[in-house]
């Protein structure tokens, strides 16, 4: 859906696809506005989106913007994303990565959406990324807090059939959803001492639809070194024999050791 589209007076993001507390997920929230734009599509996110609220969706020049009363929430604009992309891990390496994984939103009960080891299949994506082993082996030459374009962290993600649109694919909103978190991961992997994180900004491109009850790997790293609390990553989703599947650039904010939580106006 364009810009010029007659778009819905209001969007709602069911409690299902919260991230903190009473927020929706990054990646679904990025998905959801990607939905209005053709392609290629930059998100940015300007402010928590409280779950189970009317939200108003309007045209502006650039794209949409999403808005609780007068508040602007975050935006939609169309891009042509141009990202160099590592070599992906093979299946056994991000198969072990995934073994690794070490759960790091504890704010909630329900945990994320995409990544909590607490959700079944029926309500969350279970995107579980770990370090890889050249992270966890070490070597002197490599500092992965300031190291860029390499792999950082991996996860293998078996899409289930209730996460299918009607041509029988997976729905574009998963996949942006499953391009959040591994960022995040990628992160506290590369830097221990890093606080919690909140997506700002993520450009994404889907290139060939996901089938259901295929494995595929996720891979996350650093796309340029770090700008105050500005944290600069990349996600790609490929299928085991290596075909780009989907890929993303973020930009994540540490903000310390609380997350802002949601308020309805």
């Amino acid at each position: 859906m364009s810009s010029g589209t007659l778009l819905p007076t209001s969007v709602s993001i069911d409690s299902v696809y919260n991230g903190p507390i009473n927020c929706g997920n990054g990646g679904y929230i990025s998905g959801l506005l990607a939905g209005f734009i053709e392609g290629d599509a930059e998100i940015r996110i300007n402010a928590a989106f409280p779950v189970e609220t009317p939200l108003q969706v309007k045209n502006t020049d650039k794209g949409i913007g999403v808005y609780l009363e007068d508040k602007l929430l975050g935006s939609a604009r169309s891009v042509q994303l141009e990202l160099a992309i590592p070599t992906p891990p093979n299946l056994a390496s991000a198969t072990a990565a995934s073994q690794r994984f070490d759960f790091i939103h504890v704010s909630d009960p329900k945990g994320c959406y995409v990544c909590s080891p607490l959700r079944s299949e029926a309500n969350g994506l279970r995107v579980f990324c770990g370090a890889l082993n050249e992270v966890l082996e070490p070597d002197a030459s490599i500092d992965w807090r300031t190291q860029i374009e390499k792999n950082i962290v991996a996860a293998v993600w078996r899409p289930t059939d209730n996460l299918c649109n009607k041509e029988g694919s997976i729905d574009n909103i998963y996949v942006w959803s499953a391009l959040d978190c591994p960022g995040a991961y990628a992160i506290k992997a590369a830097e221990a001492e890093a606080g919690l994180q909140l997506l700002g900004t993520c450009s994404g491109s889907i290139k060939t639809p996901l089938k259901p009850n295929e494995d595929y790997i996720i891979s996350s790293w650093k796309i340029s070194p770090n700008s105050g609390r500005k944290r600069f990553m990349g996600v790609a989703i490929h299928n085991t024999t290596g075909e780009l599947m989907a890929c993303a650039e973020q930009i994540w904010f540490d903000v310390g050791s609380t997350l802002p939580r949601a308020t309805n106006a």
